[in-house]
């Protein structure tokens, strides 16, 4: 066995292989390379394992990420919940083993090489030492009905009932290609005033432009008005069946009306209208307000792997460390327009 990293010249033999993994996931798309590549320039390095004979059996993709608050990072992947180690359907567990072992240890060899303090692995496979796993945030998978009547019955009378008082706000809800510019920038206006409000920054229009851009047949852009207002947004990803929400925003102005309501129930009717079996809620912290709002949807927890290995003395987790906590907490108050300038710098370097 062997393990090569991918170049264009190889991108067909990724795309094969990823087609062929039952446990591939949207964060083994070649297309992230390209997306984070274009958006951050930062450097992706997919790595492909090769049995006796040369063909792929596994594969994981990997993001550098360099930050000068939080310390680079070889990550698996940024920005999203999933990456890690996807293999060929047919290996039988052995092999699925030694092919996961051969691509860690040389991901560990390519991290100390770039001098990363961190290499991070985001995955629905748990990982053992010398990784340190993070199980805080559960995500959480809703089966679909194959209609929205059906749907609907299923729901808890809880939401039922939040959907009736959407229905009577007679809220405007709008889905559109991704690419849309109007609609692109509305995403980025209430995504922007949502994550200043969190104290997060946000990513700019040039990464969700590239999103746009090079997912275009994957991604749909769901807006929901008040009063002809954008107060909620989110863009909705179809990865084999399954739909999910991972970038949404809302504004102050959607909580009396619902609007995150319409937001998520749009979601779900996409995904039933295109075919898909589950909806992905993403992950949150169990017992969260926000963990809450999904759990009452009716999906059933999942439970994903973030692992990490600290290479270096220094490089304790960044959400440990007060100065960042106490950034976080003033970058609240930023103003809105400075947030929207400055953020995007930062957080190319915020692989969460």
């Amino acid at each position: 066995m062997s393990v090569v990293v991918c170049s264009e010249n190889r991108r067909a033999d990724w795309d094969e292989l990823i087609a062929n993994c039952a446990d591939a996931t949207s964060g083994h798309l070649w297309q992230w390379r390209e997306v984070v590549g274009s958006a951050y320039g930062f450097d992706s390095h997919y790595l492909l394992a090769q049995d006796g004979r040369g063909r792929p059996i596994a594969a994981a993709p990997f993001i550098f990420v360099r930050s000068f608050l939080y310390g680079s990072e070889l990550a698996s992947m940024p920005y999203i919940d999933y990456g890690g180690v996807c293999h060929a359907d047919g290996l039988d567990p052995a092999a699925r083993d030694a092919a996961q072992a051969e691509l860690i240890a040389h991901a560990r060899e390519l991290a100390a090489k770039l001098r990363a303090k961190r290499l991070h692995i985001r995955s629905l496979h748990q990982l053992g030492a010398p990784f340190e796993v993070s199980t805080e945030k559960v995500a959480q998978h809703l089966a679909l009905a194959s209609t929205l009547d059906e749907q609907l019955r299923r729901l808890p009378s809880e939401r039922r009932n939040r959907l009736k008082r959407v229905e009577k706000l007679k809220l405007g809800v709008e889905v559109s290609d991704a690419t849309d510019p109007a609609a692109l920038a509305d995403l980025c206006a209430v995504y922007s005033e949502n994550m200043r409000d969190l104290g997060s920054p946000t990513h700019g229009r040039r990464f969700f432009s590239q999103l746009a851009g090079h997912l275009r047949d994957r991604l749909s852009l769901i807006r929901v008005r008040s009063s002809g207002r954008v107060v909620a947004a989110g863009l909705a990803m179809n990865f084999r069946g399954s739909m999910t929400l991972p970038w949404t925003g809302a504004t102050a102005e959607a909580r009396p009306v619902y609007a995150t309501n319409a937001l998520y129930w749009a979601g779900i009717r996409l995904g039933i209208e295109s075919g898909c079996h589950t909806f992905d809620f993403g992950r949150s912290t169990f017992g969260s307000g926000i963990f809450e709002f999904k759990r009452q949807w009716g999906p059933t927890p999942v439970q994903p792997y973030w692992s990490t290995l600290y290479l270096s003395p220094r490089a304790a987790s960044p959400r440990h460390r007060k100065s960042l906590q106490t950034i976080s907490r003033l970058w609240r108050y930023m103003p809105l327009g400075v947030a929207r300038t400055v953020g995007p710098g930062l957080r190319r370097g915020i692989s969460n």
